[in-house]
């Protein structure tokens, strides 16, 4: 071990200083030379925001795959994301040794600057001391957060570390420890930060909103539903943010870069300003306009939605075999393209005759490429996904420059509701709070609910969690809101469908609900292969209870430091 150890120590040193501040928190330049004014003191706080996802993926983009990893959606490539959704994934997944680099990568530079701006406060105005460290606390407590989220127990330095022999020692911290630091630091960033900035230059930096978001967020993860609550409360009532008018727009052009927009509380950006693309128009369009169709969502995700009556297509008469997408929550066809929807100028079909299409432009029927027959590589579910899918970029599939949505207000409206069911302190504002979800926007209409369909709290928590699975579909909560509450080892235990690419609609299967509002389908072990008129089982999916809560740390981490300690059952 001691020659494994030395022999990994050399290629890090080896490979260079960025190398090495992925292992933990070194990251400090000569603060001598380099900061020798505001601006560039600015720059350094701005450096610390390059880890806001968990991995620089630009194809299998973080937090959006995380629904792939769930049972809410597929991702049809062979990689360290699809190894992980399907439960065989261990301490060399390169997908997890990035999560964990990167968000030590981030905290060392948190520690660093704030190191900075005590040594050059000279050089800041009282302000810019104020803002700088609360965005320094605020991204470090964001990093830490998912730390303990995925990892559970994690090194805690607060403090830059200055040699490799420092960081040999570090040991893991347990998980309240590290989540309390998150707190005080969410809460001390919130007291520093400006409600908003009024410079150009500024705007998308962490605001006080920002960090009271992220504050319930964490604290509902970690069952603190008091501060969860507190904290979602004081999102509400700052004013500054509100529901995006047309829920359709939010997650494409229109609504993404749209100066109006007061419901984006944190955003990750990209473009040539700064040369960063991610290929999301590759991996989500349809084969028709040669994307590639590899993120695409589950069955089970699409049966979920109910109908415009407030009731599942179980037992509202809304319902019809017939024409099973219709009648229903208008979030369904905002969030994914279902057969016989337009999707660019082709009217999409995946059923295995569909061997043309329609082609709204030329008014003539074409090859349909989305059709099984024609591709097999096409949608395996049979369904695709609107969201973060704009079809103008049809002609630069790899060159996504939208922002994607890190957090938003209708989170926020979620966390308080959800925190203040677990509380047991279910009013009237926990009602109008699912309420604007449901009807405070231009196209999503559902019937609202009356607080005496909430006085029942376990109704009112499956009501608020079934809101969660469909007003933040494919953004990446469903990956953690099944290992939170319990159901992973249910509802990750079970395959992956699509829909039958043969037969009418009136020939599938049916669907029933369990206890939980969660679709279920007799029999499925006993479905014919595809194709048929079964639903289709596009992957078996595990889930090892009292292992797959946390991921392992990775080996590398492992090697370079004998004092660290590995999760359970890796």
């Amino acid at each position: 071990m001691k020659k494994l150890i030395i022999i990994a120590i050399n290629i890090v040193l080896l490979a260079g200083c960025a190398d090495v501040l992925d292992k933990y928190p070194l990251d400090k330049p000569s603060q001598e030379t380099f900061y020798t004014n505001a601006q560039e003191v600015s720059n350094g706080i701005v450096a610390c925001y390059r880890f806001l996802r968990e991995t620089g993926e630009g194809s299998y983009t973080f937090p959006i795959v995380l629904d792939c990893m769930s049972d809410a959606a597929f991702p049809r490539q062979e990689n360290d994301a699809h190894t992980i959704a399907r439960g065989e994934h261990d301490y060399k997944n390169g997908q997890i040794r990035e999560t964990w680099s990167r968000a030590y990568q981030g905290i060392g530079r948190c520690n660093t600057m704030l190191e900075v701006i005590d040594e050059k406060a000279s050089l800041l105005t009282d302000d810019q001391i104020r803002q700088y460290r609360g965005e320094a606390l605020f991204l470090r407590a964001y990093y830490y957060a998912r730390l303990a989220l995925y990892f559970g127990d994690a090194p805690l330095v607060t403090e830059p570390v200055t040699s490799i022999s420092d960081a040999m020692n570090i040991t893991r911290t347990p998980k309240d420890r590290v989540i309390e630091q998150v707190m005080a630091d969410y809460t001390e960033a919130a007291g520093l930060l400006p409600t908003q900035y009024t410079a150009a230059a500024d705007i998308g930096r962490a605001t006080k909103g920002t960090a009271n978001a992220y504050k319930a967020r964490s604290a509902l993860y970690f069952g603190q539903w008091k501060v969860a609550a507190d904290a979602a409360r004081a999102v509400m009532e700052s004013g500054a943010y509100q529901l995006y008018p047309k829920y359709g727009e939010l997650f494409l052009p229109a609504g993404l870069w749209d100066g109006n927009n007061k419901e984006i509380i944190l955003k990750q950006e990209f473009g040539g300003s700064i040369n960063s693309y991610h290929a999301l128009p590759q991996y989500l369009l349809s084969r028709n306009v040669v994307g590639w169709a590899c993120l695409v969502p589950s069955q089970s995700m699409l049966d979920s939605y109910l109908c415009t009556d407030g009731k599942n297509i179980a037992e509202s008469p809304l319902f019809s075999k017939n024409a099973p997408y219709e009648n229903r929550d208008p979030r369904l066809k905002l969030s994914f393209v279902t057969p016989g929807d337009r999707f660019g100028d082709f009217r999409f079909d995946s059923h295995v005759d569909s061997t043309t299409c329609y082609n709204y432009v030329t008014e003539t029927y074409v090859t349909n490429n989305d059709c099984y027959t024609v591709n097999q590589y096409t949608a395996y579910t049979g369904y695709y996904p609107r969201k973060y899918a704009p079809m103008e970029y049809k002609s630069r599939l790899g060159q996504g420059d939208y922002p994607i949505i890190l957090c938003r207000y209708g989170e926020v409206l979620l966390i308080y509701a959800e925190a203040k069911i677990e509380l047991n302190e279910i009013d009237q504002s926990v009602a109008d709070a699912l309420n604007q979800l449901r009807t405070g926007r231009e196209d999503v209409k559902m019937p609202a609910f009356t607080l005496s369909e909430l006085s029942d709290q376990n109704q009112a928590r499956l009501k608020v969690r079934h809101e969660r699975k469909i007003e933040l579909a494919f953004e990446g909560f469903r990956y953690t809101d099944v290992r939170r509450w319990g159901w992973a080892e249910r509802y990750c235990n079970r395959p992956i469908l699509g829909r039958p690419f043969q037969g009418a609609f009136a020939d599938w299967p049916t669907v029933v609900f369990d206890e939980n509002g969660e679709p279920e389908y007799p029999g499925y072990q006993n479905y014919k292969p595809h194709p048929s008129t079964d639903y289709r089982v596009v992957e078996n999916r595990m889930f090892t209870k009292n292992r797959d809560e946390l991921w392992p740390v990775p080996e590398r981490e492992m090697n370079l430091n004998p004092n660290l300690t590995q999760n359970p059952g890796y």
